[in-house]
C-alpha cells in the first residue's frame, strides 16, 4: 500500500521529523493534535484497464496537508515534504510526483485577525501495482 510507505518515509525523514515528530494523520487532524503536523488522504485510485481487463497497475493521487500555526511554518514543512517525496522511488517501483500545491488558511474566529493555522496542500501522483 503506497500510503503505508508514504507514512514511513515522512516519519523517517529527519528534516520532516524534526518539524513534526510522528504527527502524521490519515484523513483528519484530531482536534487535540499539536501543530505542526501532516494529514494525508487518498484522493483517487484509478486502475489502469485495457481491452481484456485490468492491467494490475493503478494511478493514485494522495493529498498531503502540511499544517502549522504560522504561514512560515506551513511553508517550511511543505518545502521539506516536497524535497523528500517529489521524485522519490519508494522501493516498490512506485515513483512519486508532486502535481500541484496550494496555500490555505484555517478559519478566523470572531475578533481574530489571524487564523488558528495555515496549510500547504500538496497533491502527489504515484503509479503502483494493485
Amino acid at each position: 500500500m503506497p500510503e503505508t510507505r508514504l507514512v514511513a518515509k515522512l516519519k523517517g525523514t529527519s528534516a520532516i521529523a524534526t518539524l513534526i515528530g510522528t504527527r502524521v494523520y490519515p484523513m483528519i487532524r484530531p482536534q487535540s493534535a499539536a501543530l505542526p503536523c501532516i494529514v494525508y488522504e487518498i484522493s483517487t485510485d484509478r486502475p489502469s484497464n485495457h481491452a481484456t481487463g485490468t492491467s494490475g497497475t493503478s494511478e493514485m493521487t494522495i493529498a498531503l496537508d502540511c499544517v502549522a500555526s504560522t504561514y512560515a511554518g506551513a511553508k517550511a514543512l511543505g518545502d521539506a515534504v516536497a524535497t523528500a517525496i517529489s521524485g522519490w522511488n519508494d522501493g516498490s517501483s512506485c515513483v512519486w510526483h508532486l502535481e500541484s500545491q496550494s496555500d490555505e488558511m484555517g478559519p478566523l474566529a470572531a475578533g481574530q485577525e489571524v487564523p488558528d493555522f495555515y496549510v500547504v496542500s500538496q497533491d502527489y501522483t504515484v503509479w503502483h501495482g494493485s
